[in-house]
C-alpha cells in the first residue's frame, strides 16, 4: 500500500512538467489527484438487519477526463481510485442472533467443530473494506464562462474488494458487553460492487491549463453488498424454541445493497 501511495505522489509531482502551453479549454486530455469523502446507506433486503446510521467512504487516487473527438463538450471521465469504507448494522431485535468465535479474530462457521469458541450474542457489527474502483462516466460540460466551466456526469462506479475485516459489539455468556476488533470473516463480502451515478460540479481554471474542480454525487448500487453464503458457511444464528439440547441453529447471511453520497474534490492538469 506504501508502494501505491508513493507512486500516486510520484505522478502528481510529474504531472504539472506535462502540461505543455495549451488552456484548460484547449486540452483533450486532463489528469490527476482526486479526494473523496462521503456516506454510505446500507439498503437492508430483508428483515434479518436493519442499518445503523450512516457509514463513511474516503478514497485517494487518480483522474482523467478525455475528450471526445466530435465536440470538448463531451468527455469520458474515468480514474483509478482506493477506497476506505466503513459500514455498521443491527441484527432484526425480534429474535436473538449469535455468533461463535475463536481467540477475537476469526468468526467461525462450524464451531461444533472446534475445540474451543467463545459465543455471543450480537447486537451490532461494524464492516471496514478497502477497494480498488475504476469510474467510467460520461461528462457533459459547458464552454468556459471566464474561468469555470459547468458540468454534469452520468455511469458506472466500479468497486473491487481488495481486503476486509469486522468489529462485533455484543453479550457473552456471562452477561458482560463485549466487543472485538478486527475480526476476519471470508467470504462475508461481494467481490464486486457496481453503482448507477449522477453527478454535478464546477470547474475553475485558477492558472495555465491547472483547474480545480469540486462535485457531488450519488450512486445507487445494481449490486449486492455483502455475498449470500452457502449453508455450511454461514455465521449467524438465531437459536429455535423448542425444548431440546443442544437447541437448533437457523443460520442467515446479512443481505443489503449500498448507496453512497460522495463529494470530489479533483485538481486536473
Amino acid at each position: 500500500m506504501k508502494n501505491i501511495f508513493k507512486s500516486i505522489f510520484c505522478l502528481f509531482i510529474a504531472l504539472p512538467f506535462y502540461s505543455s502551453a495549451q488552456t484548460a479549454a484547449d486540452k483533450k486530455v486532463q489528469a490527476g489527484l482526486t479526494f473523496n469523502a462521503g456516506a454510505n446507506f446500507l439498503s437492508p433486503s430483508s428483515n434479518k438487519i436493519e442499518a445503523n446510521g450512516g457509514g463513511s467512504i474516503l478514497s485517494i487516487g487518480l483522474t482523467v477526463h478525455s475528450a471526445l473527438k466530435s465536440s470538448q463538450n463531451l468527455a469520458i471521465a474515468t480514474g483509478l481510485e482506493f477506497d476506505f469504507g466503513r459500514n455498521v448494522y443491527n441484527p432484526n431485535t425480534a429474535a436473538y442472533t449469535f455468533i461463535d468465535y475463536l481467540q477475537d479474530d476469526v468468526v467461525l462457521t462450524n464451531a461444533n467443530n472446534e475445540a474451543s469458541y467463545e459465543t455471543m450474542r450480537l447486537l451490532s457489527r461494524g464492516v471496514s473494506t478497502k477497494k480498488l474502483t475504476i469510474p467510467l462516466m460520461l461528462l457533459f460540460r459547458t464552454n468556459f464562462i471566464g474561468d469555470f466551466r459547468y458540468f454534469g456526469k452520468f455511469g458506472l462506479r466500479n468497486s473491487f474488494l481488495l481486503t476486509h475485516s469486522i468489529a462485533d459489539n455484543g453479550i457473552d455468556a456471562a452477561g458482560e458487553e463485549i466487543s472485538t476488533t478486527l475480526m476476519s470473516s471470508p467470504g462475508e463480502m461481494f467481490l464486486y460492487n457496481g453503482s448507477i451515478g449522477l453527478t454535478a460540479g464546477a470547474e475553475w481554471n485558477f492558472v495555465g491549463s491547472t483547474c480545480l474542480v469540486l462535485e457531488a454525487g450519488y450512486y445507487y448500487g445494481v449490486t449486492p453488498y455483502f455475498l449470500d453464503r452457502k449453508d455450511e458457511n454461514k455465521t449467524m444464528y438465531n437459536i429455535g424454541t423448542e425444548l431440546i439440547f443442544p437447541p437448533s441453529r437457523s443460520y442467515y447471511s446479512a443481505s443489503a445493497g449500498q448507496n453512497q453520497l460522495i463529494f470530489k474534490l479533483s485538481i486536473l492538469f
